[in-house]
């Protein structure tokens, strides 16, 4: 079978405590699952300022993620979920070219090689 990389953005309602965004985020994962998807990794963006306002909102959680597939109706399944998730006032799925997939990846390798953070380095002064 053909494998699918997907993209996907999405954002979340500001208004949301920490604890919220988490459970979002991880019932977004769940769909994916349930869908025939695999969360390759997960970028959290954070709040951010919106180009316009959007549902009365100023500001969104902004969350993306890699998606890997062999179903050819992820894209419509995972579509349905988010116009009835009201926690997701905006989405964008898309799949990725090859040439993407090949800098997906490497991008992906890079940020999992472990660095020091700057609070670790502060014990070390």
């Amino acid at each position: 079978m053909r494998e699918y990389y997907y993209e996907m953005v999405y954002i979340l309602r500001p208004t949301m405590s920490d604890e919220e965004i988490k459970a979002a985020i991880d019932k977004v994962n769940s769909y994916v699952e349930r869908y025939g998807g695999e969360v390759l990794h997960i970028d959290k963006w954070g709040k951010r300022q919106l180009a316009y306002p959007i549902n009365d909102y100023d500001k969104g959680y902004y969350v993306l993620e890699y998606i890997r597939t062999d179903k050819r109706d992820f894209v419509r399944n995972m579509e349905n979920f988010f116009r009835i998730n009201e926690d997701v006032i905006r989405f964008l799925l898309f799949r990725l070219k090859p040439t993407e997939i090949k800098e997906m990846k490497e991008k992906i390798s890079k940020k999992e090689e472990p660095v020091a953070t700057a609070e670790e380095n502060k014990g070390e002064e």
